[in-house]
């Protein structure tokens, strides 16, 4: 088997100028996002900006995701904390604070297929991937573990990928990360399985075999002994996807179909949000590569001209393929995230072994490059349109943001500093928008962080004050239940308060209680 030949390896660009400029690409790109009026965090969002509220106040440390066993958040929700103890807690310090992390990823992966493509192929790749749909919002949302994942499998990549002198050191990281990859988003590891066995296998060291091992028992035995202490009396309301998929012949309609959301970036959670018309083609574009690199593989393999690289990567995309459609009876589109960083690659591993076969200038290529970039540019531009939202506010209206903020003041207005929400995850997004001067609590008993399940029920428990919160639209009939609906304040005809809820009128409304 070859790689791809190492042309144009630009060795007269200094490496921190190609770091320096992909790193400024990443942000500029996200600024249509982070000055859109649209802006406002998701409720799993919240989540992790609480998580980090609370690790910057010293109040405790969140190993995993509020609620779960799994998601490790020793990365991102330090950084988050570390972003409000500077900049103040908030929205964009948060979004920042996670494309950080994700702008470590990208460097690292650039680094690694520097040494595959050579640092000037490596830069236009990495581009490519800077400005993928798919990626565009996904980039700087906290997920449960997702950038994490992201940016360790692009540190596993480089540890395995740039040991040129053959030593066992980066091996035992590279089991350390995997293992934490493991505790992140175990999906990304089929990807990286092909890597790992191919450099282990080659190598011949069984030193490497044992490095490599090492450091994933020796991080699973730490985290292990943290669960099974620290986080033994912990709540668990929020477990991962069940293992299997039972329906695997009907359920490929949904896969493709996961993989085209995944692509466009546009989602939230476990539904897909309507993409802009060049996202869409765009998507589309990359769902057409996917099947292009399939049939260039079956060339390859019938013709024998063998590529190294393109092997491998297809290997990646096929297993993350594979994990996802055999393991995984949910098709939320998130969980393809670990696909995208293969393809890019696979696709530029081909495009340059083209132009070396045929020499193509590497004008041809860098403007076949460029075509793309431009797409995905434009597709940027209508991310700042993105919202998971039923319905936006008018451009003459206020932003999302301040909808929120009203919807806090009014409590805050009537002495109400505790609340019910009506609608699940909106009670993470006015605790974390409020700095948790108003609490809420969903209608379940039990929740991510009981805490404030207590501190609510202990509010309506002594008599004071209370409300109930909601979208307009879906009020679950509490209109009918109050003795004047006319009592319900409408917030920018979006959100509803109803100040002065009884436990009674709770308990109607679909409120469980422990008591």
């Amino acid at each position: 088997m070859t790689s791809t030949p190492r042309s144009a390896t630009g060795h007269s660009v200094p490496t921190w100028v190609y770091l320096t400029a992909l790193a400024a690409v990443t942000l500029v790109s996200r600024l249509p996002q982070l000055l859109s009026p649209n802006l406002l965090l998701e409720g799993d969002e919240c989540i992790l900006g609480l998580m980090a509220m609370h690790l910057a106040g010293g109040h405790e440390f969140p190993v995993f995701f509020y609620g779960q066993k799994y998601g490790l958040s020793i990365v991102e929700a330090p950084a988050a904390a570390l972003n409000f103890v500077i900049f103040g807690v908030g929205a964009l310090p948060l979004k920042l604070a996670m494309l950080g992390i994700w702008i470590v990823g990208i460097l690292f992966y650039f680094l690694a297929f520097s040494s595959v493509l050579g640092a000037t192929r490596s830069f236009w790749i990495t581009l490519v991937l800077i400005l993928m749909p798919a990626w565009a919002a996904s980039s700087m949302k906290a997920l449960s573990g997702y950038i994490t994942a992201f940016s360790a499998t692009a540190v596993a990549f480089y540890l395995i990928t740039r040991n040129d002198n053959l030593r066992s050191t980066p091996w035992l990281f590279a089991g350390g990360v995997s293992a934490i990859i493991y505790f992140s988003q175990p999906l990304w590891l089929p990807g990286l399985l092909p890597i790992v066995l191919f450099f282990l296998f080659s190598s011949r060291r069984l030193s490497f075999w044992f490095f490599y091992l090492s450091g994933i028992v020796g991080v699973i035995l730490a985290i292990t002994l943290i669960k099974a202490s620290w986080l033994a009396g912990a709540v668990e309301s929020w477990t991962a996807p069940g293992a299997g998929n039972p329906h695997l012949l009907g359920s490929f309609p949904r896969l493709l179909n996961q993989t085209y959301v995944n692509l466009t970036g546009s989602y939230s959670v476990g539904f897909a949000v309507h993409p802009g018309p060049v996202t869409a083609i765009v998507a589309y574009l990359w769902l057409a590569m996917l099947a292009v690199v399939v049939l260039l593989q079956i060339y390859r393999l019938v013709t024998r001209k063998y590529l190294l690289w393109s092997h491998l990567l297809f290997a990646s995309v096929l297993l993350t393929l594979l994990a996802n459609w055999v393991l995984l009876d949910r098709r939320d589109a998130r969980y393809m995230l670990a696909l995208n960083v293969p393809l890019v690659f696979m696709t530029g591993v081909e495009l340059f072994d083209l132009a070396d076969r045929y020499r193509l200038s590497t004008r041809r290529c860098v403007s076949a490059i460029v075509l793309v970039l431009a797409l995905e540019a434009v597709s940027m531009n209508e991310f700042a349109q993105l919202t998971y939202m039923w319905w936006t506010n008018p451009s003459s209206g206020p932003s999302e943001a301040r909808t929120m903020e009203k919807v806090i003041d009014n409590m805050r207005a009537r002495g109400v500093t505790r609340a019910f929400a009506m609608n699940p995850l909106l009670q993470w997004q006015i605790t974390f928008y409020s700095r948790e001067s108003v609490i809420v609590r969903w209608k379940d008993n039990i929740d991510r962080y009981p805490a404030y399940i207590s501190e609510v029920d202990r509010a309506l428990e002594h008599g004071e004050t209370v409300a109930v919160v909601g979208y307009v639209r879906y009020t679950g009939g509490l209109e009918r239940m109050v003795p004047d609906p006319r009592s319900i304040i409408d917030v920018d005809g979006k959100y509803f308060v109803y100040i002065g809820a009884e436990k009674e009128l709770l308990r109607k409304a679909g409120f469980r209680f422990s008591k």
